[in-house]
């Protein structure tokens, strides 16, 4: 049914997937009893509300996340195919100068063998990109969402859905000679499907606040933020082997933005983040550095490269502990072989270990769950715009995480067809 609908609204026969209707005239060449009716739109994506939909079959070599030498106690293939269908809608509006915007994706994820896995997927996004006198402006967003987690973000074994619920707001205000002041703050619930990924369910709340400087193409900015993240999935029992209910992250960064050239942009960030154990307007005792680097360098007509490494130290997602350190790294490459076609290759490393956690959480709870880790991944990918709304993709990636004696391995190969009219 998704593949009828994408195939009806891009008009592949046609090859012009964007015209609404040759023979559509507008409105406004006549009336009715002296009242001119509403233009109507010549295109797609000039209609008030846009549509989009997107059909992917998907083999995953690994389904369960299963490390090599442990048993499918579930039963079944090792390997399962799936079909995801999404369809969306988006709008916007402005009102009294403020615009307005909603937007909403729907899915279904079917597994061919592991049909206990089935489940519906969603996204939604509403809120107002506001403005205020000359000088201020921000955005104010409610979102809630539904996904499965990759092998890259997964604690344990088996299939996780991760639900989040947020409400988010930045702003900005010029003060002149090019300074800004900036103000930041969310609130973010996340619950997991998985039993030992709910261990790190969490309702997090953020406040920061900073300053920013701009001259020309150089941006630099200072911010200090305060992360109070409650771990809702532990009690008691957790936090006699050392997981706390609550850790507090105080952070303080300098980031700079610089546009070399039409080709080249880099930007960089370092700072230091502190934990305690439950809100404090005191400093930490100590304070770990963090930093990140990533530049965007077109340096041929039809090859771009994305870079990208950080260190950070946040909530925990891939292993069972108060706070979390990894290091990342990853590279993009973008090959533009036909105005039609584009290649995309890359590569990803991450090492990631538990911090601020008792050593007595390694008695309770396996090194597989608590320990470090280290997680590679290379994918390829293919993408043929078949007309300016209409594309499909061949996507083939293998992952691999690496932990204190195990290691688990993933294929997974994408088919995709997507119809996106803006």
């Amino acid at each position: 049914m998704t593949l009828g609908v994408i195939l009806t609204l891009g008009g592949v026969t046609g090859g012009r997937g964007q015209e609404l209707s040759g023979s559509v005239t507008p409105s406004s060449a006549g009336s009715f009893d002296g009242f001119a009716l509403p233009s109507v739109p010549e295109n797609w994506a000039d209609l008030p509300v846009k549509l989009s939909a997107s059909e992917s079959v998907s083999y995953n070599s690994n389904i369960n996340s299963l490390p090599i030498g442990f048993p499918n106690l579930r039963g079944g293939p090792q390997g399962d195919f799936t079909a995801t269908s999404n369809f969306g809608l988006s709008t916007r509006a402005n009102v009294s100068g403020q615009q307005l915007f909603f937007d909403a994706t729907f899915g279904l994820i079917r597994y061919v063998h592991n049909a206990d896995f089935d489940s519906n997927i969603y996204s939604l996004n509403a809120g107002v990109d506001w403005t205020l006198t000359s000088r201020c402006s921000g955005a104010l967003t409610a979102s809630l969402s539904k996904s499965p987690a990759a092998l890259t973000e997964l604690v344990g074994t088996g299939i996780n859905y991760s639900t989040s619920t947020a409400l988010n707001e930045t702003g900005k205000c010029a003060v002149g000679n090019g300074y800004s002041l900036l103000f930041n703050s969310g609130l973010t619930t996340i619950t997991n499907s998985n039993p030992i990924d709910a261990l790190n369910n969490s309702r997090t709340t953020l406040l920061s606040a900073g300053i920013e400087y701009t001259k020309g193409y150089d941006t630099l900015t200072a911010l200090a933020s305060n992360t109070e993240n409650n771990f809702s999935g532990r009690n008691g029992a957790e936090a006699v082997v050392g997981l706390l209910s609550v850790t507090d992250f105080h952070s303080f960064t300098l980031a700079y933005t610089r546009q070399i050239n039409a080709n080249l942009s880099v930007t960089g960030t370092i700072g230091l983040v502190g934990t305690t154990s439950g809100f404090s307007l005191g400093l930490p005792k100590s304070l770990l550095p963090i930093y990140t680097l990533s530049a965007v360098w077109s340096f041929a007509p039809r090859l771009t490269l994305n870079a990208n490494a950080s260190k950070t130290v946040a909530p925990p997602t891939t292993i069972i502990a108060n706070a979390q350190t990894s290091y990342d790294a990853n590279v993009i490459l973008t090959y533009q072989l036909t105005p039609k076609i584009s290649v995309v290759t890359g590569g990803t490393i991450d090492y990631s270990s538990s911090t601020f956690t008792s050593g007595l959480a390694q008695v309770a709870f396996s090194p597989f769950f608590t320990s470090t880790q280290k997680t590679y991944g290379v994918n390829a990918g293919l993408t043929y715009a078949m007309t300016p709304f209409l594309s499909a993709a061949l996507n083939a990636a293998y992952n691999e995480r690496v932990g204190p004696g195990f290691i688990t391995p993933e294929d997974l190969v994408t088919v995709s067809l997507n119809y996106t009219p803006y």
